[in-house]
């Protein structure tokens, strides 16, 4: 709902090339946002519906390092409604690459 957050957790193994992070509401009339946070706790960013370049009621995000491997360890997210109408349902899903 409109200025819920929930967060989610998920544990990155060592040699993990990178993260394909998938938030998928498909209503455009609502927003939602994204912030992920690194295990060392420092966030990588704040992402909305038009983050990936399409407004479409998703954000797909990639995480790849510079150079090496993602962090390993558990990172965190934060879903926000940031301007919803009565509930919003939606997938989350984070695939280690």
């Amino acid at each position: 709902v409109q200025g819920q957050t929930k967060t989610y957790y998920t544990n990155v193994g060592t040699g993990v090339n990178w993260l394909e992070v998938d938030l998928n509401w498909g209503n455009q009339a609502n927003s939602l946002s994204l912030t992920i946070y690194k295990p060392s706790g420092s966030s990588i960013g704040t992402y909305y519906d038009s983050s990936d370049g399409v407004i479409d009621g998703r954000i797909h995000i990639d995480i790849v390092p510079g150079q090496g491997y993602v962090e390993a360890g558990q990172w965190m997210y934060k879903v926000y409604g940031v301007s919803v109408v009565g509930t919003e349902d939606y997938n989350f899903n984070v695939y280690q690459h």
